[in-house]
């Protein structure tokens, strides 16, 4: 049989202490209540402020404090009445004050610290008046069966205990509910002094009723002094300004009844009692809510302000409240004669992570890359991400060369620890570009330019960190220059396109074309893809320019056929910007439309990170594509993460082998499986297989052995004019 677990000792001894210091609480309130206002039959008290303790009890710790309700409650009553008649008051206790503690909980949501209208709504004027109710119930019925309370007196009697109990419960528990959020008072001295002043003018306007008024009631010093001073402080100091000022209230207007009348006994007219309980309900109630609705605006403030000036994913600064910050601590630091350091934080290998396991994996990542950064740094130092997984930290100290090299050194290390998400482990690193004012730039936009360009210049060397530098700015002006000859080249027609044959492996026939663009400055010379693709991303330019490439590749296709070349179809690369622009079909449209070109002879490529980041828009565009008679091919297949059951649903004609595999298919045994499995599961999917840069007739021999179906690369020949690739058209290539 299995064993029941036994609680730990420490559980024990805190239940048993809960309900030690709750029975004695409620004990010591019941019986200050009975020496100020014992109303019926010695046991029937006008304000009930044990029922306060019991209410807290159950709502902070729900049996112990019921038990403690129970035991508390038998020990104050036994001292008046018999002990089976005090145990059934204490029983009615404990239920009433179980019912107020667990209620709420079935009513959410609920704060128990009362800074909510609603909390305040379902806690005084649902599970309050409820619990009052069962404990008044069961007490006056207790004492007309067991008590010989009369008949008449049995309605009076039930109504001064509810409203005892609820008026002990608007006193009391609100008070010790609240006392957590002490952190909701002004600090300020001023508003300390402000409180002082409130206390005292209850007290002198009290005092100067009392010599004044004559006939002098309770109730009328509730209305006319205490409940004016409960609002002013709920709306000045919050729930638990209001709180302490409802206690204070209490303890004054007891006082006076005590003072004028001896106390609230048999003698005082039902008139008076009820007027007083009503009044004193008025001014709890009212000062709770008031309170509450001003919590509420001042919570509803704050949420507006975070969401404006913090990320909501992480909690830290965005950029907005960044630059603020920044702005603000470079003026500090020009009176102050010191430096700032900015630090501009990028993330290795996040992308990664994010395109394979999915953006909810990569916010759990964000998170933790937050909370590490803030963990690491000083009270004074200043941390935000700017945006994807950009993060940018503001360092101020005294003048120093290299100042914010070991907070960099110390943010890569733990920025590069692993972590586990859903019993996987992951690791990522960090590149930091520094600037530093006023050596690099006096204000914000130029240290943060400066700081970017850093960090382009720590990835691109693998070195961790970088400051800035004069030569960096050098490159940025390159770039620029780059990005503004290339918008010259579209428009001057600077461009051009080579072309690389793909060979049938079985028959050794060229079977298609890839088209790949070229940079042919006015000024001489060719600019290589790989210095202008990145720039034409980066800036846009990637969208005419790749509608040129298809125009142009279309155009050349049309001038080989009534040339009567009989050329292959031609494949063109569409980029991930390209493949993501809603426009793309239209554009296509266009050209074949305009240049007549053939459908079935135009092969569209795309990578395979580009066509797995949005599943169902890839679907959509493929989809597209292919009514239109057109072939797709998945580029640099094996580099990405693929999901092979959406790749199986795909409409994919073929998959290209990356050059990185094909490259040590001869040398590494992993590659080698790799690519051997990508063949299989092509074939398996009735998909072709073409093996790009394939360089050596030893890897020709390995791919056919393979029954990989095409290759690409220089074992056939390099990229050629049009001229020169339209001369292969006919030719037949013999491997082995």
């Amino acid at each position: 049989m299995p064993r029941l677990a036994l609680p730990a000792v420490a559980e024990v001894r805190r239940f048993a202490l809960i309900i030690g210091l709750t029975a004695l609480a409620y004990a010591l309130a019941g019986w200050l209540s009975y020496k100020l206002s014992a109303y019926v039959a010695d046991v029937v008290a006008a304000v009930w402020l044990a029922a306060g303790v019991g209410a807290m009890a159950c709502l902070r710790f729900g049996a112990a404090g019921m038990v403690g309700v129970l035991l508390g409650a038998f020990a104050v009553n036994s001292q008046i009445v018999p002990p089976d008649q005090a145990f059934r008051f204490a029983l009615g206790a404990a239920a009433g004050a179980g019912i107020i503690g667990y209620l709420p909980r079935y009513l959410q949501p609920f704060s128990p610290t009362l800074d909510y209208v609603s909390s305040v709504a379902k806690f005084a004027l649902v599970a309050a008046p409820l619990g009052c109710a069962v404990s008044a119930l069961t007490g006056v019925i207790s004492l007309h069966l067991y008590g010989g309370l009369p008949a008449d007196m049995v309605l009076r009697s039930l109504w001064v205990w509810w409203m005892g109990d609820l008026l002990g419960i608007y006193l009391i528990a609100p008070l010790l509910l609240t006392a957590s959020r002490w952190d909701l008072l002004p600090t300020n001295k001023g508003a300390r002094l402000e409180g002082l002043v409130l206390v005292l003018s209850m007290l002198l306007l009290t005092l100067a009723m009392m010599q004044y008024a004559e006939p002098l009631r309770p109730s009328e010093i509730v209305l006319f002094v205490l409940l004016p001073a409960v609002l002013w402080a709920a709306l000045r100091f919050s729930v638990t300004g209001a709180s302490v000022a409802i206690f204070l209230a209490a303890l004054i207007v007891l006082g006076v009844a005590v003072v004028s009348y001896g106390g609230i006994a048999g003698a005082t007219t039902p008139r008076d009692v009820f007027a007083l309980q009503i009044s004193m309900l008025t001014m709890a109630l009212g000062g709770l809510f008031v309170s509450a609705a001003l919590t509420e605006r001042r919570y509803s403030e704050m949420r507006l302000d975070m969401l404006a000036n913090h990320d909501p994913l992480t909690g830290l600064p965005n950029r907005s409240y960044f630059q603020d910050f920044l702005g603000h601590a470079l003026a500090r630091a020009q009176r102050e004669k010191s430096q700032v350091s900015l630090l501009f934080i990028d993330l290795d290998r996040f992308k990664h992570i994010n395109d394979s396991q999915g953006h909810e994996v990569g916010d759990q990542v964000l998170r933790i890359v937050a909370n590490r950064l803030d963990e690491q740094l000083r009270a004074d130092d200043f941390v935000a991400r700017l945006g994807g997984d950009e993060f940018a930290v503001i360092l101020t100290h005294p003048p120093a060369s290299r100042a914010a090299s070991r907070v960099a050194r110390k943010l890569i290390k733990v920025l590069a620890e692993s972590f586990k998400l859903e019993q996987r482990r992951y690791a990522i690193g960090a590149s930091i570009g520094i600037s530093v004012y006023p050596d690099d730039g006096h204000d914000a936009n130029t240290l943060l330019r400066q700081a970017d360009l850093a960090m382009y210049q720590a990835k691109q060397r693998r070195s961790g960190f970088e400051y800035f530098s004069d030569e960096l700015n050098t490159v940025a002006q390159q770039q620029l220059s780059l990005e503004s000859g290339l918008r010259q080249a579209l428009e001057r027609n600077e461009l051009a396109l080579v072309y690389q044959p793909k060979v049938d492996l079985a028959s050794g026939q060229v079977v298609g074309l890839e088209a790949l663009v070229r940079w042919l400055p006015r000024s001489g010379g060719i600019v290589g893809p790989a210095q202008f693709i990145p720039v034409a991303e980066e800036t846009g330019l990637i969208m005419p320019l790749g509608r040129w490439v298809v125009r142009a590749a279309c155009e050349q296709w049309i001038a080989w056929r009534d040339a009567g070349r009989n050329p292959p179809p031609v494949a063109v690369n569409l980029s991930p910007r390209q493949f993501s622009d809603a426009r793309l079909i239209d554009d296509i449209d266009a050209i074949l439309n305009e240049t007549g070109m053939n459908t079935a002879y135009l092969q569209l490529e795309v990578t395979e990170s580009a066509a797995m980041e949005n599943p169902t828009r890839t679907f959509g565009m493929l989809d597209a594509l292919r009514q239109r008679g057109l072939h797709v091919y998945i580029d640099d297949f094996g580099t990405g993460h693929s999901n092979l059951g959406q790749l199986k649903r795909m409409p994919i004609d073929a998959l290209k082998i990356d050059k990185s595999l094909i490259d040590d298919v001869l040398n590494d045994s992993d590659d080698a499986e790799i690519a051997d499995a990508i063949i299989r599961l092509a074939h398996a999917l009735n998909m072709r297989v073409v093996a790009e840069g394939v360089e050596t007739a030893e890897q020709v021999a390995f791919l056919k052995a393979r029954r990989c179906d095409e290759i690409q690369g220089y074992v056939i020949a390099k990229p050629l004019p049009p001229d020169k690739v339209g001369e292969l058209f006919a030719q037949t290539f013999r491997f082995g």
